[in-house]
């Protein structure tokens, strides 16, 4: 078993590599669109929905092509957050502003063009599973978004509950899990997401540590604290 040290290590590298995918993804942006994303994405740090889909898809043994994988869904996850961030700047945009019509279709084609680089990750990652799980998380969303936007529901709408649990079943089916060992990452991806605490994700954990140490591998545990630690002291 690695130390908590290496660990840590180990995970942040893969985090890293989040990052770059996020970057080389986005390469082909120019101004004004690549001010506008690069804004955006810096809004959405620390990637915690990625690091939540890397600990989730660690599988018993790991290998570099299912590494890849995760890395790669990791990096969906947190570009589709990005696309609708993005295109939720639109209900921010001032319509009495002469400007508009170019703010507006500024922000739809850059919007598009992160959902574009979603879907191309997801793709890539191989498994016809994870693109249906990403489709179907995008439909919620956008029901979601629009249901309150028409209804005028008073509670907003919990999209990080419904990305965080999309991610975590896509990155469960890649590392084979057993049904038991998906089940407590989705009760812990959802009270992640549900509170936003550092508190709520660690008390969940503390009712389920001995649980989750009978039924995964001493790397997996150790990964998850890992996660743990991190979300409390995330690297700046």
């Amino acid at each position: 078993m690695k130390s908590a040290n290496a660990a840590r290590q180990e995970f942040e590298a893969e985090l890293l590599e989040v990052e770059q995918t996020l970057h080389e993804a986005l390469a082909d942006l120019f101004p004004p669109f690549s001010q506008m994303v690069a804004q955006e994405l810096r809004r959405s740090h620390p990637l915690w929905r990625g690091a939540l889909v890397l600990v989730a898809g660690t599988p018993d043994r790991d290998e570099e092509a299912r590494r890849r994988q995760r890395i790669d869904l990791a990096a969906a996850l947190e570009m589709l957050h990005l696309a609708i961030n993005v295109h939720m700047l639109l209900g921010e945009t001032n319509r009495a502003e002469p400007t508009h019509s170019s703010v507006l279709g500024s922000t739809i084609l850059a919007g598009d063009y992160c959902f574009s680089r979603a879907a191309a990750l997801a793709v890539r990652i191989g498994e016809r599973v994870v693109v249906e799980i990403f489709s179907d998380v995008l439909k919620r969303i956008s029901e979601g978004h629009l249901r309150r936007l028409l209804e005028g529901e008073e509670a907003p709408f919990n999209e990080d509950r419904e990305l965080c649990i999309a991610g975590v079943e896509a990155a469960t089916y890649l590392a084979r899990s057993l049904p038991s060992v998906r089940a407590l990452a989705l009760h812990f991806a959802e009270s992640l997401a549900d509170q936003h605490a550092p508190e709520q994700a660690t008390s969940f954990w503390n009712t389920a540590r001995q649980e989750m140490h009978n039924l995964l591998t001493p790397t997996q545990y150790a990964r998850w604290e890992t996660f743990l630690d991190w979300w409390h002291t995330p690297s700046p």
